[in-house]
């Protein structure tokens, strides 16, 4: 790994924590085909440390980041340019509350809300978006820890700008509202993710076509990072990952995908950012969950 200072996240997601992921507590995976209330792993939840700490000056090299791309001059071929309107990444946050979602060009979409750093739940599902209304056709939602099919969603979406609605999980309407996030600015190719990401307990090392292999949450995977939209400059990536090792959570013989991009955390003591790289993903069955932000080594 070289000298540079990485920004650590401020969520329990950092060492991409599979629900019940292996050797961070909680119980194994369930291998259930057909899943039920309860069916979900359970997750190990790690204590969310903050952001970065600028170094010390005598004993660490000089601080590294970027600045935020810019929502009002995006560059050239980001989804902010070229985009739908409703792809790309979503962020809204109060005080401690915080919402990461990634809608894809194939209306797949999935986020993460946490408090005070840890993770509350997760959802995944397919929209039918057509300015200025979305519809949820599909959905499945994790809330502590149990598994819910969701339904009656709907909303209205301002392009490149601010995403609205609710949809219904176990009798309850759930309300969103997110902002475009400054992401979106980047244009990306996919040779941007190669390298190695990390976190305690994770780490990917992924080739310039896309290809990975690596650990999450101590277990051994191997599988593709690959842009959503092929030869696009657009920072929305799919993950695909299959376990190695049997005994451990995201197990061999199973396939975990889902969403992914790059996205930024701020560095203290800078106005410079540290890219990460954010996804969500989970078995077609629904029954183990995983998500998680690296930082690039």
């Amino acid at each position: 790994m070289d000298m540079k200072i990485k920004a650590k996240l401020t969520l329990s997601l950092l060492a991409s924590l599979a629900l019940a992921a292996c050797g961070g507590g909680g119980g194994g995976g369930n291998s259930a085909a057909t899943p039920s209330a309860g069916s979900a792993s359970a997750p190990a939840v790690a204590s969310a440390p903050g952001p970065a700490s600028a170094p010390d000056p005598a004993s660490s090299p000089a601080l590294s980041g970027e600045p935020l791309p810019s929502l009002s001059s995006p560059q050239s071929g980001s989804a902010a340019a070229s985009g739908n309107g409703v792809e790309g990444v979503w962020t809204t946050q109060f005080g401690v509350d915080k919402t990461t979602a990634l809608v894809d060009p194939q209306g797949n979409i999935s986020y993460l809300n946490t408090v005070s750093g840890i993770g509350l739940s997760e959802f995944f599902g397919v929209i039918a978006a057509t300015a200025p209304n979305w519809t949820l056709t599909s959905g499945a939602a994790f809330i502590g820890n149990v598994y819910f099919p969701t339904t009656s969603g709907s909303g209205s979406f301002v392009n490149n700008q601010t995403f609205t609605g609710s949809y219904v999980e176990n009798g309850t309407t759930v309300n969103l509202s997110w902002n475009y996030d400054a992401a979106n600015a980047l244009a990306v190719t996919q040779s941007s993710v190669a390298g190695t990401w990390a976190e305690t307990g994770s780490s990917l090392t992924i080739a310039s076509d896309g290809t990975l292999s690596g650990t999450l949450s101590n277990c051994p995977v191997s599988g593709t990072l690959l842009l959503a939209t092929p030869s696009s400059s657009k920072n929305l990536y799919t993950l695909s990952v299959t376990g190695t090792t049997a005994s451990c959570t995201l197990k061999s013989g199973a396939t975990y995908s889902g969403n992914a991009a790059i996205t930024f955390l701020p560095i203290t003591g800078s106005n410079l950012y540290a890219r990460t790289i954010f996804f969500m993903i989970k078995t077609a069955t629904n029954t183990t969950v995983a998500y998680g932000q690296l930082t690039k080594q």
